[in-house]
């Protein structure tokens, strides 16, 4: 099965840097989108907030980008074992340039 998600949205909120206990770093970030999207044959206008989740090198290099816009792609994870709400687990961000 296949659990692929991509997105252009701006980042909202970013939270603490803060590090596993194995030192790998990890950054919770809010992604906020807003877009027109064909449905059904008609424009519907699309606003989402999505949490999401930077693990790795990548991490420290974004604890300081909110409002920047990005494009992102990863898959989608229960938070935990006790909250089953998604996030969003990036593994590949960069900058939109439009």
């Amino acid at each position: 099965m296949d659990n692929l998600f991509t997105l252009t949205a701006q980042i909202a909120r970013c939270g603490e840097l803060r590090y596993t206990p194995a030192g790998i770093p990890v950054l919770d970030i809010v992604l906020v989108h807003e877009s027109w999207q064909r449905e059904n044959g008609q424009q519907c206008l699309v606003k989402l907030e999505m949490p999401a989740k930077i693990i790795g090198k990548d991490a420290p290099s974004w604890q300081y980008r909110e409002q920047t816009v990005v494009e992102v792609s990863g898959f989608l994870a229960q938070k935990s074992q006790r909250y089953n709400k998604p996030v969003l687990r990036i593994q590949n961000i960069k900058e939109y340039k439009g």
